[in-house]
């Protein structure tokens, strides 16, 4: 028996130490280097020297104007995103839970802009928002309305990478809150009705109490995804005009594979994780009082 259950402890083992093994090389392993290469200044272009200079990297940030730009941007593109998504998924959810004639064709045409990979979605954009010649503006000025400088103008670039966002991501929210709906106990809803509630009053008395959970989960996934803007960025704005549209994902990576300064570029990816890690904690934290 004692063997028998010391070769099932082991089985077990096998089966998990390869995920194991892939967690420790390909993710704990390169947060330590980077955090030890923030304590670091290293321009890796001029060669393998490294000068130890403690906390003098994450000082310079805090006096960094650029990196409190980039943060609050990506911030309001968080924001933008998530809320504009929560609400048009609920809403698109809600209808397609309804049944109707063609229903799951409008479902799978609704998947497919998150089907596609971000970069590839980013250059199809980068033509439909071209200001001169994309798609978009052709179509304004064929109708008699002006032209719209969508990559050019900071406010309306910054809305752009947001409608981006919408539009890529909206399937997601709309996909899990569809099924959470369909798995929702239908005995609630007749009981509800029986006792004269409204549609409206259903909606808020039963449907979103019953999502709640789902809806948290929701939020934090697409916010921790969101915080990593970089492909729409690099794709279709470049970060301009003025760097209006540069993520701290897209700084990072400038301070690291452009300029090759690996050190400063190690100190703002830990501080990115801590700041991603404390407000998504935050957010939680409130979620969970409120469900209370």
């Amino acid at each position: 028996m004692l063997e028998r259950a010391k070769s099932k402890f082991l089985v077990k083992w096998y089966f998990i130490l390869p995920a194991i093994i892939f967690f420790i090389i390909m993710i704990i392993f390169p947060m330590i280097w980077a955090l030890r290469l923030s304590f670091f200044n290293w321009h890796a272009i001029l060669g393998p020297k490294m000068n130890f200079i403690g906390l003098g990297n994450f000082y310079d940030i805090l006096k960094d104007e650029r990196f409190w730009e980039d943060l609050a941007f990506t911030l309001f593109y968080v924001g933008m995103v998530v809320i504009i998504e929560l609400f048009l998924g609920l809403g698109l959810a809600s209808l397609l839970n309804r049944k109707f004639r063609f229903r799951n064709f409008f479902r799978i045409i609704y998947l497919l802009p998150m089907t596609a990979p971000p970069i590839a979605v980013a250059a199809l954009w980068r033509m439909f928002l071209q200001p001169d010649l994309g798609v978009i503006n052709k179509l304004l000025v064929a109708v008699g309305l002006p032209l719209v400088k969508w990559t050019t103008d900071p406010g309306i670039a910054r809305i752009s990478l947001v409608i981006v966002d919408v539009w890529q991501w909206t399937p997601f929210m709309l996909l899990a809150l569809l099924a959470a709906l369909q798995s929702m106990p239908q005995e609630i809803y007749d009981a509800a009705v029986v006792d004269g509630a409204s549609p409206g009053q259903t909606f808020l008395h039963i449907t979103l109490p019953l999502l709640s959970p789902i809806i948290t989960t929701l939020i934090l996934l697409r916010a921790i995804d969101a915080f990593k803007l970089f492909e729409y960025t690099y794709g279709i704005t470049g970060g301009g005009p003025a760097g209006k549209t540069e993520s701290l994902s897209y700084y990072i990576y400038l301070r690291g594979l452009s300029y090759f300064d690996m050190g400063y570029a190690s100190a703002l990816s830990w501080v990115f994780l801590l700041i991603v890690l404390g407000i998504c904690l935050f957010v939680l934290k409130i979620m969970r009082r409120e469900m209370r």
